[in-house]
């Protein structure tokens, strides 16, 4: 995706976003624009030590059979494979048609093909790891994702969070999740007899 390219509902662009910083904030939407109501939060785990303890807490957490998916990003992959690494979590260990990466569709093609299976499936909750290294169309396309469907959208981003970003973060209804504990208490032990996954 573009620097041109819509990055939210609002149709600004990660030019607009750029641009409106907070020396600038009189040209921003009203900051409850990206707001439903009825909506839990978007949610950001802020790691900014990159702390094994969080990703492994994270990761313990996908639960295919309980609702619950943990993406990690295919690495070196760029925004166009997340939503195929989506419906691969989704998948769990079940066929699923892996195609060539030129034959894997537009970005919004895959993004479909996503919702409608975290809808299928059920998901309440999807949480992407990696979210530092994610591009400004993919934060605005989870941030939709969260907005408009049942599904709880929660992103790990190991690193601070940048000016323009939390800039970004202004305009939706998010909450910020910091250290071990509280991301223990945000995806908390397995207990006896509830699903896990299968191969994890």
């Amino acid at each position: 995706m573009g620097l041109l390219d819509p990055v939210n509902p609002l149709g600004e662009t990660a030019v607009d976003v750029l641009v409106c910083g907070p020396a600038a904030s009189r040209r921003c939407p009203p900051c409850k624009t990206l707001r439903t109501a009825g909506r839990s939060p978007f949610t950001v785990i802020v790691d900014r030590a990159d702390d094994a303890r969080v990703t492994h807490t994270v990761l313990a957490a996908h639960r295919p059979a309980a609702g619950q998916i943990v993406v990690h990003p295919t690495v070196g992959g760029g925004d166009q494979l997340l939503w195929h690494d989506i419906l691969h979590a989704v998948a769990d260990g079940r066929p699923l048609t892996a195609p060539s990466r030129t034959a894997r569709g537009s970005a919004p093609a895959q993004e479909r093909a996503a919702r409608a299976a975290l809808k299928s499936t059920a998901v309440h909750r999807l949480t992407v790891l990696r979210a530092h290294r994610m591009g400004w169309g993919i934060w605005g396309d989870l941030v939709a994702l969260h907005r408009t469907t049942g599904t709880d959208v929660t992103v790990v981003h190991h690193a601070g969070l940048s000016t323009d970003l939390a800039h970004l973060l202004r305009h939706c209804d998010h909450r910020i999740v910091t250290g071990h504990t509280a991301v223990r208490a945000l995806y908390p032990p397995v207990t006896p007899g509830e699903p896990r996954a299968q191969g994890r």
